[in-house]
Protein backbone atom coordinates (compact mmCIF):
# COMPACT_ATOMS: atom_id res chain seq x y z
CA UNK A 1 0.00 0.00 0.00
CA UNK A 2 2.76 2.45 0.92
CA UNK A 3 4.73 1.56 -2.22
CA UNK A 4 1.68 1.99 -4.44
CA UNK A 5 0.88 5.32 -2.86
CA UNK A 6 4.53 6.36 -3.27
CA UNK A 7 4.52 5.59 -7.01
CA UNK A 8 1.23 7.28 -7.74
CA UNK A 9 1.71 10.53 -5.89
CA UNK A 10 2.19 13.60 -8.02
CA UNK A 11 5.28 14.71 -6.11
CA UNK A 12 7.15 11.48 -6.83
CA UNK A 13 6.14 11.57 -10.50
CA UNK A 14 7.73 14.99 -10.66
CA UNK A 15 10.79 13.56 -8.92
CA UNK A 16 11.12 10.80 -11.51
CA UNK A 17 10.59 13.23 -14.37
CA UNK A 18 13.17 15.63 -12.96
CA UNK A 19 15.84 12.91 -12.65
CA UNK A 20 15.00 10.74 -15.66
CA UNK A 21 13.73 13.43 -17.96
CA UNK A 22 10.73 13.01 -20.23
CA UNK A 23 10.12 9.24 -20.39
CA UNK A 24 8.54 9.60 -23.81
CA UNK A 25 11.99 10.50 -25.18
CA UNK A 26 13.27 7.05 -24.22
CA UNK A 27 10.32 5.48 -26.00
CA UNK A 28 11.16 7.35 -29.20
CA UNK A 29 14.88 6.45 -29.18
CA UNK A 30 14.26 2.81 -28.20
CA UNK A 31 13.82 1.64 -31.84
CA UNK A 32 17.18 3.22 -32.72
CA UNK A 33 18.89 1.36 -29.89
CA UNK A 34 17.28 -1.89 -31.00
CA UNK A 35 18.38 -1.40 -34.62
CA UNK A 36 21.93 -0.44 -33.61
CA UNK A 37 22.10 -3.41 -31.30
CA UNK A 38 20.96 -5.89 -33.95
CA UNK A 39 22.91 -4.52 -36.91
CA UNK A 40 26.03 -3.06 -35.26
CA UNK A 41 26.75 -4.29 -31.74
CA UNK A 42 25.62 -7.89 -32.25
CA UNK A 43 27.63 -8.45 -35.50
CA UNK A 44 30.75 -7.03 -33.84
CA UNK A 45 30.43 -9.37 -30.86
CA UNK A 46 29.57 -12.31 -33.11
CA UNK A 47 32.56 -11.73 -35.40
CA UNK A 48 34.97 -11.39 -32.47
CA UNK A 49 33.89 -14.76 -31.12
CA UNK A 50 33.88 -16.29 -34.64
CA UNK A 51 37.49 -15.24 -35.20
CA UNK A 52 38.52 -17.70 -32.45
CA UNK A 53 36.40 -20.60 -33.73
CA UNK A 54 36.38 -23.00 -36.67
CA UNK A 55 32.78 -22.76 -37.91
CA UNK A 56 31.38 -25.43 -40.28
CA UNK A 57 28.92 -23.78 -42.72
CA UNK A 58 26.33 -26.57 -42.27
CA UNK A 59 26.42 -26.21 -38.49
CA UNK A 60 26.00 -22.45 -38.82
CA UNK A 61 22.93 -22.96 -40.97
CA UNK A 62 21.31 -25.04 -38.26
CA UNK A 63 22.31 -22.79 -35.37
CA UNK A 64 20.19 -20.15 -33.71
CA UNK A 65 20.58 -16.41 -33.80
CA UNK A 66 22.56 -16.18 -30.58
CA UNK A 67 24.62 -19.36 -30.89
CA UNK A 68 27.97 -19.71 -32.63
CA UNK A 69 28.78 -23.34 -33.45
CA UNK A 70 32.23 -24.73 -34.03
CA UNK A 71 35.39 -25.66 -32.19
CA UNK A 72 37.46 -23.06 -30.40
CA UNK A 73 40.88 -22.80 -32.07
CA UNK A 74 42.30 -19.78 -30.25
CA UNK A 75 44.55 -17.53 -32.32
CA UNK A 76 45.02 -20.09 -35.08
CA UNK A 77 43.16 -18.05 -37.70
CA UNK A 78 45.25 -14.98 -36.88
CA UNK A 79 48.51 -16.92 -37.16
CA UNK A 80 47.41 -18.59 -40.40
CA UNK A 81 46.49 -15.24 -41.91
CA UNK A 82 49.89 -13.74 -41.16
CA UNK A 83 51.54 -16.75 -42.84
CA UNK A 84 49.16 -16.82 -45.82
CA UNK A 85 50.81 -15.70 -49.09
CA UNK A 86 47.51 -14.32 -50.43
CA UNK A 87 47.06 -12.24 -47.27
CA UNK A 88 50.58 -10.81 -47.69
CA UNK A 89 49.81 -10.06 -51.33
CA UNK A 90 46.53 -8.36 -50.35
CA UNK A 91 48.45 -6.17 -47.89
CA UNK A 92 50.93 -5.24 -50.63
CA UNK A 93 48.11 -4.51 -53.12
CA UNK A 94 46.32 -2.31 -50.57
CA UNK A 95 49.51 -0.35 -49.91
CA UNK A 96 50.12 -0.09 -53.67
CA UNK A 97 46.64 1.37 -54.10
CA UNK A 98 47.32 3.84 -51.25
CA UNK A 99 50.60 5.02 -52.77
CA UNK A 100 48.79 5.95 -55.99
CA UNK A 101 45.48 7.11 -54.55
CA UNK A 102 46.51 9.32 -51.64
CA UNK A 103 49.01 11.76 -53.25
CA UNK A 104 47.07 12.13 -56.52
CA UNK A 105 43.80 12.80 -54.70
CA UNK A 106 45.38 15.19 -52.21
CA UNK A 107 47.34 17.37 -54.63
CA UNK A 108 44.64 17.13 -57.30
CA UNK A 109 42.09 18.40 -54.77
CA UNK A 110 44.35 21.32 -53.83
CA UNK A 111 44.83 22.18 -57.51
CA UNK A 112 41.08 22.14 -58.20
CA UNK A 113 40.37 24.15 -55.06
CA UNK A 114 42.82 26.83 -56.16
CA UNK A 115 41.18 26.93 -59.61
CA UNK A 116 37.66 27.46 -58.28
CA UNK A 117 38.75 29.81 -55.49
CA UNK A 118 39.05 32.70 -57.92
CA UNK A 119 36.16 35.12 -58.31
CA UNK A 120 35.57 34.55 -62.01
CA UNK A 121 32.35 34.12 -64.03
CA UNK A 122 31.17 30.52 -64.00
CA UNK A 123 33.15 29.52 -60.90
CA UNK A 124 30.11 28.10 -59.15
CA UNK A 125 29.30 26.04 -62.24
CA UNK A 126 32.75 24.46 -62.29
CA UNK A 127 32.56 23.76 -58.56
CA UNK A 128 29.41 21.76 -59.22
CA UNK A 129 30.98 19.98 -62.19
CA UNK A 130 34.02 18.91 -60.19
CA UNK A 131 31.80 17.70 -57.34
CA UNK A 132 29.44 15.63 -59.51
CA UNK A 133 31.69 12.49 -59.67
CA UNK A 134 31.49 12.19 -55.88
CA UNK A 135 27.71 11.80 -55.93
CA UNK A 136 27.88 9.19 -58.70
CA UNK A 137 27.60 5.65 -57.38
CA UNK A 138 30.70 3.47 -57.32
CA UNK A 139 29.00 1.08 -59.76
CA UNK A 140 28.39 3.82 -62.32
CA UNK A 141 31.89 5.24 -61.96
CA UNK A 142 33.41 1.77 -62.34
CA UNK A 143 31.41 1.08 -65.48
CA UNK A 144 32.53 4.40 -66.97
CA UNK A 145 36.19 3.55 -66.44
CA UNK A 146 35.70 0.00 -67.65
CA UNK A 147 34.47 1.50 -70.92
CA UNK A 148 37.29 4.06 -71.08
CA UNK A 149 40.03 1.50 -70.42
CA UNK A 150 38.57 -1.38 -72.42
CA UNK A 151 41.43 -3.09 -74.23
CA UNK A 152 39.63 -3.53 -77.57
CA UNK A 153 37.09 -0.71 -77.84
CA UNK A 154 38.13 1.67 -75.08
CA UNK A 155 38.39 5.41 -75.61
CA UNK A 156 41.87 5.61 -74.07
CA UNK A 157 43.34 3.02 -76.45
CA UNK A 158 41.56 4.68 -79.36
CA UNK A 159 43.26 7.99 -78.53
CA UNK A 160 46.63 6.28 -78.11
CA UNK A 161 46.27 4.59 -81.49
CA UNK A 162 46.05 8.04 -83.12
CA UNK A 163 49.63 8.59 -81.97
CA UNK A 164 50.76 5.17 -83.12
CA UNK A 165 50.77 3.68 -79.61
CA UNK A 166 49.22 0.28 -78.98
CA UNK A 167 47.54 0.52 -75.59
CA UNK A 168 47.48 -2.51 -73.29
CA UNK A 169 44.44 -4.41 -72.10
CA UNK A 170 44.41 -2.28 -68.98
CA UNK A 171 42.15 -4.22 -66.61
CA UNK A 172 43.57 -7.58 -67.71
CA UNK A 173 47.15 -6.51 -67.02
CA UNK A 174 48.83 -7.25 -63.69
CA UNK A 175 50.80 -4.04 -64.14
CA UNK A 176 48.01 -1.60 -65.03
CA UNK A 177 44.84 -2.93 -63.39
CA UNK A 178 45.48 -1.47 -59.92
CA UNK A 179 46.55 1.98 -61.23
CA UNK A 180 43.31 2.18 -63.25
CA UNK A 181 41.27 1.38 -60.14
CA UNK A 182 43.21 3.97 -58.14
CA UNK A 183 42.76 6.64 -60.81
CA UNK A 184 39.01 5.96 -60.89
CA UNK A 185 38.86 6.38 -57.11
CA UNK A 186 40.84 9.63 -57.40
CA UNK A 187 38.46 10.97 -60.05
CA UNK A 188 35.42 10.08 -58.00
CA UNK A 189 36.60 11.50 -54.65
CA UNK A 190 38.62 14.51 -55.72
CA UNK A 191 35.62 16.86 -55.79
CA UNK A 192 34.74 16.13 -52.17
CA UNK A 193 38.22 16.93 -50.87
CA UNK A 194 38.30 19.95 -53.18
CA UNK A 195 35.50 21.48 -51.11
CA UNK A 196 37.42 20.80 -47.90
CA UNK A 197 40.50 22.56 -49.25
CA UNK A 198 38.34 25.34 -50.69
CA UNK A 199 37.04 26.16 -47.22
CA UNK A 200 40.65 26.38 -46.02
CA UNK A 201 41.72 28.62 -48.90
CA UNK A 202 38.91 31.06 -48.22
CA UNK A 203 40.12 31.47 -44.63
CA UNK A 204 43.62 32.56 -45.72
CA UNK A 205 44.04 36.31 -45.47
CA UNK A 206 44.53 38.00 -48.85
CA UNK A 207 46.92 40.45 -47.20
CA UNK A 208 49.56 37.73 -47.18
CA UNK A 209 49.36 37.39 -50.96
CA UNK A 210 49.49 41.17 -51.41
CA UNK A 211 52.67 41.33 -49.35
CA UNK A 212 54.10 38.49 -51.45
CA UNK A 213 53.27 40.39 -54.64
CA UNK A 214 55.08 43.45 -53.28
CA UNK A 215 58.12 41.29 -52.52
CA UNK A 216 58.05 39.95 -56.08
CA UNK A 217 57.10 36.35 -55.29
CA UNK A 218 55.86 34.22 -58.17
CA UNK A 219 52.91 31.82 -58.08
CA UNK A 220 54.92 28.79 -57.05
CA UNK A 221 56.63 30.67 -54.21
CA UNK A 222 53.29 31.93 -52.90
CA UNK A 223 51.94 28.37 -52.92
CA UNK A 224 55.05 26.98 -51.23
CA UNK A 225 55.46 29.58 -48.50
CA UNK A 226 51.87 30.74 -47.89
CA UNK A 227 49.17 28.46 -49.24
CA UNK A 228 50.51 25.00 -48.47
CA UNK A 229 51.79 25.74 -44.91
CA UNK A 230 48.49 27.37 -43.95
CA UNK A 231 46.61 24.34 -45.29
CA UNK A 232 48.70 22.04 -43.09
CA UNK A 233 45.98 21.25 -40.55
CA UNK A 234 43.43 20.50 -43.25
CA UNK A 235 45.96 18.36 -45.11
CA UNK A 236 46.52 16.21 -42.04
CA UNK A 237 42.78 15.61 -41.68
CA UNK A 238 42.48 14.83 -45.40
CA UNK A 239 45.43 12.44 -45.11
CA UNK A 240 43.69 10.51 -42.32
CA UNK A 241 40.46 10.27 -44.32
CA UNK A 242 42.28 9.16 -47.47
CA UNK A 243 44.27 6.53 -45.57
CA UNK A 244 41.12 5.06 -44.05
CA UNK A 245 39.42 5.07 -47.47
CA UNK A 246 42.37 3.29 -49.08
CA UNK A 247 42.32 0.59 -46.39
CA UNK A 248 38.64 -0.06 -47.11
CA UNK A 249 38.64 -0.21 -50.91
CA UNK A 250 36.32 -3.01 -52.01
CA UNK A 251 33.52 -2.06 -54.40
CA UNK A 252 35.82 -0.82 -57.14
CA UNK A 253 37.82 -4.04 -57.13
CA UNK A 254 34.71 -6.22 -56.98
CA UNK A 255 33.13 -4.53 -60.00
CA UNK A 256 36.10 -3.77 -62.23
CA UNK A 257 38.43 -6.77 -61.87
CA UNK A 258 37.04 -9.24 -59.33
CA UNK A 259 40.49 -9.39 -57.76
CA UNK A 260 42.26 -10.39 -60.98
CA UNK A 261 44.29 -10.76 -62.98
CA UNK A 262 46.38 -13.26 -60.99
CA UNK A 263 45.21 -11.73 -57.68
CA UNK A 264 47.00 -8.47 -58.56
CA UNK A 265 44.06 -6.35 -57.35
CA UNK A 266 43.01 -8.39 -54.31
CA UNK A 267 42.80 -5.97 -51.39
CA UNK A 268 42.21 -6.78 -47.74
CA UNK A 269 38.45 -5.99 -47.78
CA UNK A 270 38.03 -8.02 -50.97
CA UNK A 271 39.92 -10.94 -49.43
CA UNK A 272 37.67 -10.79 -46.36
CA UNK A 273 34.59 -10.84 -48.58
CA UNK A 274 35.82 -13.84 -50.54
CA UNK A 275 36.78 -15.86 -47.48
CA UNK A 276 33.43 -15.19 -45.80
CA UNK A 277 30.86 -15.24 -48.59
CA UNK A 278 32.53 -17.22 -51.37
CA UNK A 279 34.36 -19.96 -49.47
CA UNK A 280 32.27 -19.71 -46.25
CA UNK A 281 35.38 -19.53 -44.05
CA UNK A 282 33.85 -17.23 -41.46
CA UNK A 283 36.50 -17.71 -38.80
CA UNK A 284 39.48 -16.79 -41.00
CA UNK A 285 37.51 -13.91 -42.56
CA UNK A 286 36.69 -12.50 -39.13
CA UNK A 287 40.33 -12.81 -38.07
CA UNK A 288 41.54 -10.93 -41.16
CA UNK A 289 38.92 -8.23 -40.59
CA UNK A 290 40.20 -7.60 -37.07
CA UNK A 291 43.80 -7.56 -38.28
CA UNK A 292 42.68 -4.85 -40.70
CA UNK A 293 40.90 -3.08 -37.83
CA UNK A 294 44.10 -3.12 -35.78
CA UNK A 295 46.01 -1.61 -38.71
CA UNK A 296 43.41 1.14 -39.12
CA UNK A 297 43.54 1.95 -35.40
CA UNK A 298 47.35 2.08 -35.41
CA UNK A 299 47.42 4.35 -38.46
CA UNK A 300 44.76 6.62 -36.96
CA UNK A 301 46.58 6.88 -33.62
CA UNK A 302 49.88 7.71 -35.32
CA UNK A 303 48.30 10.34 -37.52
CA UNK A 304 46.36 11.78 -34.57
CA UNK A 305 49.59 12.13 -32.60
CA UNK A 306 51.12 13.95 -35.58
CA UNK A 307 48.09 16.26 -35.72
CA UNK A 308 48.34 16.98 -31.98
CA UNK A 309 52.04 17.84 -32.31
CA UNK A 310 51.36 20.14 -35.22
CA UNK A 311 48.49 21.87 -33.44
CA UNK A 312 50.39 21.99 -30.17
Amino acid sequence: MEIGRFLTTEDNMRFLKRHLGDLSAYVFILPSFVILGLFLVYPVIWSIIASFKDIPPIALRRSGLFSIPGEVVGFKHYADALQNSLFIKAVFNTLYFSVIYIPITMFGSVFLAMLVNKALPGTNFFRSVFFIPYIISVVSASLIFMFLFNGDRGLVNALLSNFGIAGPNWLASTLWAMPVIAIMSCWRNMGYYMLIYLSGLQNISKDLYEVADVEGANGFQKFRYITWPLLGRISLVVMILLMINSLNVFQEVYIMTGGGPSDSTVTLPFLIFNRAFKYYEFGPAAAISYLLFIVVVIVTVIQKSIVNKRLG
